[in-house]
């Protein structure tokens, strides 16, 4: 079965890929964790917040978001993915999509410890710090471009943004 890769800020998709994501995310954080927290934190909906997500036959199985913290800097959170999905490559595709709509500005992320070695492997580098959330020990990461002199996507006002810029494969026009 196929999978389709999507991406766009809250203003670009529809409720329906909206709530899809945000299910998603229940599900592997809350539910299967066991974890009592909202997930939605007001930031999936804020206009530079880029979501980007992989569906197969209309069930949303992999995502992440990119949101913009200022001075440059955007972070990489809320990266997902099924079980049932897991290890065929569909958080790396993100992963990689969500840097080339970076372009040369640096992401920072915090992840969960024992997830630390798979976003090395895609370029991440600590960052020093060591927290516990939801007694769950997590690592701060970041990821600076190797060409920070390649230029920035142009147009557009968040990382997810068409007018313009990058447009990767997979997006509708």
């Amino acid at each position: 079965m196929d999978v389709s890769y999507f991406y766009g800020t809250a203003g670009e998709i529809d409720a329906a890929s909206l709530y899809r994501l945000l299910s998603l995310r229940s599900r592997v954080f809350v539910v299967a964790r066991r974890q009592p927290w909202l997930d939605p934190d007001g930031r999936d909906i804020e206009p530079g917040t880029a979501h980007l997500w992989a569906e197969q036959d209309g069930v949303a199985v992999s995502t992440l978001r990119l949101t913009e913290e200022g001075d440059g800097l955007l972070r990489m959170g809320r990266v997902c993915t099924l079980l049932s999905h897991r290890r065929q490559g569909h958080a790396t595709v993100l992963v990689r999509h969500a840097l080339v709509l970076a372009g040369p500005r640096p992401v920072i992320s915090d992840v969960y410890a024992r997830s630390a070695d798979w976003f090395t492997r895609r370029g991440f580098e600590p960052r020093g710090g060591r927290t516990v959330v939801d007694g769950e020990p997590h690592t701060s990461i970041r990821h600076v471009p190797a060409a920070r002199r390649a230029p920035a996507p142009s147009g557009g006002s968040g990382p997810g943004h068409r007018g313009g810029g990058y447009v990767p494969a997979w997006a509708s026009t």
